[in-house]
């Protein structure tokens, strides 16, 4: 008996301190704590939707959680390597308007002479620990060490761990000029190390402007965030970047709502938008979209070409590996812009779209 009471206190003490450990981050706090709850987007001590979120996990969030890790087909992960394109990202002309794919929700972007970097994740897990949810193998390809020296800005749409990825960001901690991001954000940032005034939080609809030619506007998404039991501590949103000859949308993470129509209606039409395709379920139909959602709310933006993200790098939903792009192609066939699948690496740039890549077709 006391062996067990000894055990079952170790194991406590190790819980309490492991989640504690500073990836989990802190809760907003002090002015930043004020500023949130001005918000009209904040209420009952959680950042809320403007449309519901209903989940519908069939056999309760314990036993969905046990058959997601041990219970998965063999046809969730490739069984080879995923295809990419080692870029000299230190080379990139900064004066050309491009894109490259990073992986997952990971991507570089230049627009204006400025460079972005966009929910930055080159960890080649997606969990508080190594072992849990692994990268396929070759989509993760890059390493901070990688990114060019001259990074202006971190845009970060909200703080899970597949996009607000601990070691990363630490390590660009005094390589990057600024971060925009959502209402409470900034704590983790400060946390970790980043000078206050690096760090600029919006609300919905507010602005950043970071010079003459470039202007960030923070807009919604039908997400939720939080990094362990508290949910919606912190705002997740979208992006618009007005460029001096360029539109430019990132949805971030969004289950399908009127937020797109609304955001085509004021801030479109765009010449190139990013869009989340991947991780979907019925089970959590308004988190994240369906393949023709995407390509619904593409056109409700008026997005001349899309780029769709968040596949090809982590099982995160009970899908194949390979639907989110093989469903986005067939459901785009009435789609009036262009659909642009690079490979992990390769540039795309904006003045001169590549054709649409099947790179997964012979991956099995």
């Amino acid at each position: 008996m006391i062996i067990v009471i000894t055990a079952i206190v170790a194991l406590a003490a190790y819980a309490l301190y492991f989640f504690n450990t500073p990836q989990f981050g802190r809760a907003p706090s002090g002015h930043r704590l004020e500023r949130i709850m001005k918000s009209p987007n904040f209420k009952d001590g959680v950042f809320q939707n403007r449309e519901p979120i209903v989940n519908h996990l069939e056999d309760g969030i314990l036993v969905s959680f046990y058959k997601f890790i041990f219970e998965k087909r063999d046809d969730l992960r490739p069984k080879k390597s995923i295809p990419h394109v080692k870029t000299d990202l230190k080379t990139l002309e900064k004066n050309r308007d491009l894109v490259v794919w990073l992986g997952h929700s990971s991507f570089l972007l230049q627009l204006s002479g400025h460079r972005f970097l966009v929910d930055p994740h080159l960890s080649g897990h997606v969990a508080p620990v190594s072992f849990l949810m692994t990268a396929f193998d070759g989509s993760n390809p890059y390493s901070v060490d990688d990114l060019p020296d001259d990074i202006d800005t971190i845009l970060l749409s909200h703080d899970h761990w597949d996009h607000l990825d601990y070691t990363t960001t630490v390590a660009l901690k005094d390589r990057v000029k600024h971060v925009v991001t959502g209402l409470g954000n900034g704590e983790y940032y400060e946390m970790w190390g980043y000078s206050e005034a690096k760090i600029h939080e919006l609300d919905y609809g507010e602005e950043y402007i970071l010079s003459d030619d470039i202007k960030i506007t923070f807009t919604p998404a039908r997400h939720f965030s939080g990094r362990f039991l508290k949910q919606n501590p912190t705002e997740p949103g979208s992006f618009v970047i007005t460029s001096k000859y360029r539109k430019f949308f990132y949805s971030g993470d969004s289950g399908y709502g009127e937020h797109y129509k609304k955001i085509g209606e004021k801030y479109g039409p765009f010449d190139f938008a990013v869009m989340e395709d991947g991780q979907y379920d019925m089970q959590w139909h308004n988190v994240h979209m369906l393949p023709e959602e995407v390509i619904k709310a593409s056109e409700e933006i008026g997005a001349k070409a899309i780029l769709p993200v968040h596949n090809s790098k982590f099982v995160m939903a009970n899908h194949t590996w390979k639907a989110p792009l093989e469903e986005l192609i067939k459901k785009g066939e009435r789609f009036n812009g262009e659909i642009v699948t690079p490979l992990i690496g390769e540039i795309v740039y904006l003045d001169s779209l590549p054709q649409t890549d099947m790179w997964w077709r012979d991956i099995n």
